[in-house]
């Protein structure tokens, strides 16, 4: 029997489905026909016990991947309450419900609680130092986690990117077609994620939770899920450059400028160094392939030129 055979009349919960990287589980969802719940926040809301209480008793569940985040990371500095209710309570409150029902729990964090004054690539096992709320609030939504579910996973990624919702890639693109020159932060070293790498690896972490819970090798209950190599805002922004005059040597695209991280204006305060370090016996040992995020930036950039193209010249 294959693995996807052996899991079909799984029945998974994703909260948060509405993401990038939830959009590419809807996606395998509609492909595979996967027993995905993607309820939406009327049916289930983090911020609400009742709700969360009220779905897992109404429906069977298998296993929980959470996904929901507070994201906005310069907002957080003054919405620090909603920021924190929806990265920390939130996920505590859905873990403490699914150890409950003895549910394994999938919870997705970020880079972002590293950035102090240590230098990466940063182990699972490393001292966690976030620098701001964000960082702040999901650190605490990893320890809550872990302490009330024993049968949770925590995956951290990083700079995630993909073909849905909003993202530096597609970002940057579309800004490229429209400003004369752009600043850009070339000092920082950051991870990055191709929101597609989650999806197509569902198997097997599928597989590693309910196969080899109680000899998973991974420090702490935490693995982190980035592509190979590192790089910061400035390489990637180049990439998108070339790729865009590689599509049509006619347009008009911007100049990069590279900046320095205080040269940078937020509300936030950004870590310099927030890579994360990949296990990669773990990864070869349970058939994660991850992909490379040069290879993944030129691909979103493609297949997003042609709709930015159009958009530009149906505005003017």
């Amino acid at each position: 029997m294959s693995v996807l055979e052996s899991y079909k009349d799984l029945k998974i919960l994703v909260t948060g489905g509405s993401g990038q990287i939830g959009s590419c589980l809807k996606k395998i969802n509609k492909e595979y026909k996967f027993n995905f719940y993607f309820p939406n926040s009327d049916e289930l809301n983090l911020k609400k016990i009742d709700t969360i209480i009220n779905f897992l008793d109404n429906n069977k569940v298998n296993l929980i991947i959470n996904l929901a985040a507070y994201t906005d990371v310069d907002k957080a500095e003054t919405e620090k309450e909603e920021s924190n209710l929806i990265n920390h309570i939130g996920p505590m409150l859905i873990a403490k419900e699914s150890s409950k029902r003895q549910i394994p729990l999938i919870h997705f964090s970020t880079d972002y609680v590293f950035g102090g004054d240590d230098i990466g690539p940063f182990s699972s096992s490393n001292k966690k130092t976030p620098i701001n709320q964000y960082g702040r609030s999901k650190s605490l939504g990893e320890d809550s986690v872990l302490m009330e579910n024993k049968g949770s996973l925590i995956i951290r990624v990083a700079s995630v990117f993909g073909h849905f919702g909003n993202n530096f890639v597609k970002k940057m693109t579309k800004l490229l077609l429209m400003k004369d020159k752009i600043e850009v932060v070339s000092d920082n070293k950051i991870s990055m994620f191709y929101a597609n790498d989650f999806s197509n690896n569902i198997l097997q972490i599928i597989d590693l939770i309910h196969k080899n819970k109680s000899t998973i090798d991974f420090s702490g209950n935490i693995i982190h899920m980035v592509s190979p190599g590192y790089t910061n805002w400035y390489e990637v922004s180049k990439i998108i450059r070339h790729e865009i005059i590689n599509y049509d040597g006619s347009l008009k695209v911007a100049r990069i400028l590279p900046i320095n991280s205080n040269e940078w204006k937020s509300n936030a305060e950004r870590p310099i160094d927030s890579r994360l370090e990949l296990n990669d016996n773990f990864i070869m040992k349970y058939g994660i392939k991850l992909s490379p995020w040069e290879s993944s930036v030129r691909e979103v950039v493609n297949s997003c030129l042609p709709y930015f193209i159009d958009e530009i010249k149906n505005d003017k």
